[in-house]
């Protein structure tokens, strides 16, 4: 079997027939994001951001093709990136032509099956952040989405361990947005001290 042919199978192990529960699992709860284009909708795009001394992230997502006709995944774009290959699995083996969507079908990319690498990142914002791409289709057109930015051993989105464990390493985890600096500013802005039932005594000095 040609390489050009096996790439090309692997490119389609993507196709889930009846994945309700998986996509149920991946998508639940108000973090679900949704992009449509043409006759496709990519739900919940995600990456593993590179680990220490790195540049290379994995890009994920889920693809719904709603159409009668085939497309294709065949680019990511960002002005803070070197190049973006397609991947068909694991293995890495390259798919130039693009990563199939079927027609009415869904697409998964995520760990161990087709990928997107993003190379030579430039700048990237830490874990629990989000990293703003457009995706390039065959005949949908081009589609901009913000993929959220989780720890490089993440296994799926928000994937809460292994955040945790970034967070151990890093003493943190990422740093507050303006809005959610205001959020917390106005919380604090309505709580008032309680009021003590005696007063302090400050701390003796020491003669020594």
């Amino acid at each position: 079997m040609s390489l050009t042919r096996r790439a090309s199978m692997l490119a389609h192990a993507g196709l889930v027939a009846g994945g309700a529960y998986l996509l149920t699992v991946m998508l639940t709860g108000s973090h679900a994001q949704e992009y449509e284009v043409g006759g496709l909708k990519v739900e919940h795009p995600w990456l593993r951001a590179p680990g220490e001394g790195e540049n290379v992230a994995t890009l994920y997502m889920v693809v719904h093709n709603t159409g009668d006709a085939q497309d294709k995944l065949v680019g990511v774009k960002s002005d803070k990136i070197g190049a973006a290959v397609l991947h068909a699995d694991v293995k890495r083996i390259v798919v130039p032509h693009g990563i199939v969507i079927p027609p009415h079908a869904t697409v998964l990319l995520e760990p161990d099956r087709p990928y997107v690498s993003l190379e030579g990142v430039e700048k990237m914002n830490p874990v629990g952040g989000s990293f703003a791409v457009r995706l390039v289709f065959e005949k949908a057109g081009e589609v901009a989405v913000d993929a959220s930015v989780e720890a490089p051993d993440a296994r799926h989105a928000h994937d809460a361990e292994a955040t945790a464990r970034w967070e151990k390493a890093h003493g943190g985890g990422a740093p507050a947005t303006p809005a959610q600096e205001g959020r917390r500013g106005a919380t604090d802005a309505g709580k008032t001290e309680p009021a003590s039932a005696t007063p302090t005594a400050a701390p003796a000095a020491d003669g020594n």
